[in-house]
């Protein structure tokens, strides 16, 4: 093992310096703030829950009175529904014991934590070579915890902890040859948390006919759906499904990140956006299933699996920036399939920072998309570079490019020999 190098230990710092500016930030925030928060909406899921109003979950009636009393005093803001399956609520259920603002700590610092840990187990199944120094791991795990989305899941007290970890330990499970508990991993914190997220991820494993993996899905979905069913009944079930479709048009098109938010900021919420973004997740998805496809190769399963990631994500009807952190497992896996790639003695070679390189042009676009109204051009930026990751994905793996990185002479990273 070679010594650590300036660069491994910069990029360390990097991630390190840009996860405690987060948790500062989050520190600072006022009784407003948390109040206002996307958790506030989780919190008053789970308390309906406790409360038994279990078939009025979703009756937004209920809701509003609720959380116009957790919001701080003279506060006006308006009703944010609870809008997760009822598993979310059941999973929430434990922190309504805390006041909202003990409740808001706990919870968003849990999500961080285990964006920390879907990224580690990347890192850790990931085929980097045997002379990869230690500290070359540890910087690829500091920039992809403290990458696109990270900042605003602590601070908005989001689900992607959860689905970053579901990510990363699905992609653990595989690199150990446990599939059916990979297929369960993505099944199940899609279903609790956020299932427009992964509509891609189900190509995905559709393509890839992994029998294992897909009878984990499976049993993942029915599971969950039986529980939900339990916890809230018939009635609440077609609440839950009334208030997901009617609140397509909750959010203007413009203020998203995938293809609604692309067409959105061109168009405006018009007929024609929501056609081209309609057309535009369909073919993405498909991407998906191509991908999966050749998912089947191990030399091209990290490549099809973070292209899949990317395209599932611009193919969701409602991408915000917190989601992206999703990215953050595929970002660690990529940069050790890329180190494999160099093959160099220090870190990181030219693959390694192609993949550095998109990963930061992904953190700055999200950057320029926060809070950005105006119309295009350009538009919103995040769903071009969520499109470039996929289609790069798509090439890396055509034939004649996975030849040439099996023979060692191409610059793929999704065609090198696992030499973990």
């Amino acid at each position: 093992m070679t010594r650590p190098s300036r660069a491994a230990l910069l990029a360390s710092g990097i991630g390190a310096a840009l996860l405690l500016t987060y948790v500062l930030l989050w520190l600072g925030l006022s009784r407003l703030d948390l109040g206002r928060s996307d958790f506030t909406p989780t919190y008053v899921g789970a308390t309906l829950l406790r409360q038994g109003h279990r078939a009025q979950l979703y009756d937004e009636t209920v809701q509003a009175p609720l959380h116009a009393s957790l919001l701080a005093p003279g506060d006006r803001e308006g009703n944010l529904p609870f809008v997760n399956p009822p598993g979310a609520a059941l999973l929430a259920l434990p922190v309504t014991a805390l006041d909202l603002p003990s409740a808001y700590r706990v919870w968003s610092l849990l999500q961080l934590v285990l964006v920390g840990l879907g990224v580690a187990a990347a890192v850790r199944a990931a085929p980097w070579p045997s002379r990869t120094p230690r500290e070359a791991r540890f910087a690829a795990w500091a920039l992809a915890t403290a990458g696109a989305g990270a900042a605003s899941t602590l601070l908005l007290g989001q689900w992607d902890g959860l689905l970053t970890l579901g990510v990363g330990m699905a992609y653990w499970s595989w690199r150990r040859d446990r599939a059916v508990a990979a297929g369960a991993w993505l099944a199940a914190v899609a279903v609790i948390a956020k299932p427009h997220l992964f509509f891609g991820v189900a190509a995905f494993l559709i393509w890839r006919r992994d029998r294992r993996a897909l009878l984990g899905a499976a049993g993942a979905v029915v599971a969950l759906a039986a529980v939900s069913l339990a916890l809230v009944g018939p009635q609440g079930v077609a609440g839950f499904a009334r208030i997901s479709l009617g609140g397509a048009d909750r959010w203007p098109l413009a203020e998203l990140l995938g293809f609604s938010g692309l067409f959105g900021s061109w168009l405006g919420n018009t007929a024609a956006a929501h056609a081209l973004a309609a057309v535009g997740s369909v073919a993405a998805v498909a991407m998906c299933g191509v991908l999966g496809a050749r998912s089947r190769d191990p030399l091209k399963f990290e490549t099809a699996l973070a292209g899949t990631m990317a395209l599932t994500l611009v193919a969701s009807p409602h991408l915000l920036g917190h989601d992206l952190i999703l990215l953050a497992p595929a970002a660690a896996w990529m940069l050790a399939r890329a180190a494999a790639s160099d093959g160099a003695a220090r870190w990181p070679g030219p693959q390694s920072l192609r993949v550095l390189a998109l990963w930061l042009v992904l953190y700055v676009a999200a950057l320029l998309d926060f809070g950005n109204g105006r119309p295009a051009p350009p538009g919103r930026l995040v769903p071009l570079v969520l499109v470039v990751a996929g289609v790069l994905a798509l090439r890396a793996l055509v034939p004649r490019c996975a030849a040439l990185a099996y023979s060692g002479r191409g610059s793929g990273v999704g065609g090198v020999v696992d030499q973990s």
